[in-house]
C-alpha cells in the first residue's frame, strides 16, 4: 500500500511538472497577443491553433479545425481560456498517467480527447436532428 501511495505522489509532482511546462508555452503565446488580450490566460483561436493545435489539424480554415476550437471554447466567448484547454490536459493525465513529455502529452490530448470529442458531439446533434 505504502508503494501504491509513495507512486501517486511522484505521479502527481511529474503531472504538475508536464502541466507547468505546457503553461510555459501557453502564456509565451499569450503575451504575444496585442492590445487588452495580451497576457489575460486565454488566447485567441490564431494564437492557440499556431500555439497548439498546427500539427493535430492541417488546416486553419478547415472546419473540422473550426469545430475543434469551438469544442475547446466552452463559454464560447471566442477565446480559449487556460482553464478550458486544463480540462483536457487533466483527462489525458488521468488516462495515459505514465506520459513522460509535454509533447506526448498534447499528442494525446488532441488525438485521444478533442478529437474523439468532436466525433461524439457530431453524433449527439444528428441524433436530436432525427
Amino acid at each position: 500500500m505504502a508503494d501504491v501511495i509513495a507512486k501517486q505522489k511522484l505521479s502527481e509532482v511529474h503531472h504538475d511538472n508536464l502541466i507547468a511546462k505546457i503553461r510555459e508555452e501557453w502564456d509565451s503565446w499569450d503575451l504575444r497577443e496585442e492590445g487588452e488580450n495580451k497576457g489575460d490566460g486565454r488566447l485567441e483561436f490564431d494564437s492557440f491553433y499556431h500555439g497548439f493545435m498546427a500539427p493535430y489539424f492541417g488546416c486553419y480554415r478547415c472546419g473540422r479545425t473550426k469545430k475543434g476550437l469551438k469544442a475547446l471554447d466552452m463559454d464560447n466567448d471566442g477565446f480559449v481560456d487556460w482553464n478550458e484547454f486544463l480540462v483536457y490536459i487533466k483527462w489525458a493525465l488521468r488516462q495515459y498517467p505514465d506520459t513522460e513529455e509535454p509533447d506526448d502529452l498534447l499528442s494525446i490530448v488532441f488525438e485521444k480527447g478533442l478529437m474523439p470529442a468532436m466525433r461524439d458531439e457530431k453524433i449527439r446533434r444528428e441524433r436530436i436532428v432525427d
